[in-house]
């Protein structure tokens, strides 16, 4: 910033003095010229030899001196103000500019019935004494350009003291103590940044809380099915040779999948939070992702006797990441065949209108109260169902999709089966 700012101010000097020479060198112009038909104008007409014989002796030259010669009608020059310096006689009249030994030279010559007036002057004369000036005014602008440059570097040393105790607080900050960094003596220019950091601070403090929830949510979870598997693994032993190591065997296999269904589910809900906001998103077939879905749980519903079937598939579209509508799909149709008594009925259905495309999931189990519909969107939340042997995982990952693609999830009382109406509405596709 110094180095920007001085440059600039030393570009604006140095135009500064250019300008100043150019204005001096036309103002000198003018007076000099003034100067040289003033002289000219004074001698008068009717002068004689013997007048200019009596005049004073020849004066010294200097570089800017207007030098006056008189010649009479026969060519022979009667006066010369400075004796050193003898220019040949012109003839034009008036002003004109001559080159004379290396050098250019202003003349103007007035013409009498007895005489030649020619009043002569340097024209290098004229520019040096510009310079002259110009380089009087740069002694003060250098002088000005100093305390400048000085009170810049005090300036901006004492601006830029805010950004160091911002980056000091910045520093301080920890994954425990992540407070905010505004004050009310922060200058105006850093408030915009210090209110961004103070919201990243903010979301990164819901992250890192949401996430340490999380893991003691999971590690809560985890620990009974494994205290289990250990304990089934231990009846396996003890079965050995008894004729019942086939039932010993069996619940640990159902031990096993328990786990891995939770395991899967938290890995899932990991990876929906890391980078679900990243999965591109294109347009989707719901109604063929629906049909893909179900044909792939009507084995898992047959071993429970549930009815799983397709009431309605309407056409349409909807932008979205297909992984993850997948994923909605399935833990939406998993849960109602799970929470579904043996021999009850699933029905899922996709119903397009003008601006959304609504996708229900309706069943014949108990349902949920209605003062749990909320609540059961809460991860690990699971409802009072004799039925329910799940994670307590399904319900929050479907919200958690749904939110990614801006479409609402609503849980209602089912019309036609009198249990469970799970709706998920999208925004259609154009």
């Amino acid at each position: 910033m110094l180095f920007w700012l001085l440059s600039g101010l030393a570009i604006l000097g140095a135009c500064f003095v250019l300008a100043d020479y150019l204005i001096d060198r036309a103002l000198l112009a003018d007076i000099y010229d003034d100067q040289m038909n003033q002289i000219a104008s004074a001698i008068p007409a009717h002068v004689n030899s013997e007048d200019l014989r009596q005049s004073g002796p020849g004066l010294k030259y200097d570089g800017d001196d207007s030098i006056l010669q008189i010649w009479d009608q026969q060519g022979k020059l009667n006066y010369n103000s400075h004796p050193e310096i003898v220019l040949p006689q012109f003839s034009t009249p008036g002003f004109s500019v001559v080159q004379w030994q290396d050098g250019e030279w202003k003349i103007f010559i007035r013409k009498t019935d007895r005489n030649v007036i020619q009043v002569a002057q340097s024209l290098s004369g004229r520019r040096n004494i510009a310079v002259d000036h110009a380089l009087r005014s740069l002694i003060p602008l250098l002088i000005f350009l100093l305390i400048m440059g000085l009170l810049i570097h005090w300036s901006v040393g004492t601006g830029l003291q805010s950004l160091t105790r911002l980056s000091q607080e910045l520093a301080k900050r920890t994954p425990d103590k992540l407070g905010r960094l505004a004050a009310p003596d922060q200058p105006t220019e850093i408030k915009p940044l210090t209110q961004a950091l103070d919201t990243l601070l903010e979301r990164l403090g819901v992250a890192l809380e949401g996430q340490k929830k999380f893991i003691a949510d999971a590690s809560h979870e985890l620990r009974t099915p494994l205290a289990t598997l250990q304990i089934q693994t231990q009846l396996v032993e003890q079965s050995l040779g008894s004729g019942c190591e086939a039932r010993a065997l069996a619940d640990l296999k159902a031990g096993v999948k328990r786990t891995s269904h939770l395991v899967e589910q938290l890995l899932m809900v990991s990876r929906l939070e890391s980078g679900g906001n990243h999965d591109p998103h294109a347009p989707l077939q719901l109604h063929e992702i629906a049909r893909e879905v179900t044909i792939d749980l009507i084995p898992y519903a047959n071993t429970r006797k549930i009815n799983l079937g397709v009431e309605q598939l309407d056409a349409g579209a909807i932008m979205g990441s297909a992984h993850h509508v997948h994923i909605l799909l399935r833990n939406l149709i998993d849960n109602a065949v799970r929470y579904t008594p043996i021999g009850g009925q699933v029905d899922v259905a996709i119903r397009t209108g003008q601006h959304e495309i609504v996708l229900e999931i309706e069943d014949s189990g108990p349902g949920i109260p209605p003062e749990e519909r909320e609540r059961v969107f809460d991860r690990f939340y699971r409802c009072l169902v004799p039925q329910a042997t799940g994670s307590g995982l399904g319900l929050a990952i479907v919200k958690q999709v749904a939110d990614l693609h801006l479409a609402e999830v609503r849980l209602g009382q089912g019309l036609r089966l009198a249990g469970l109406r799970a709706s998920v509405s999208f925004k259609r596709a154009a």
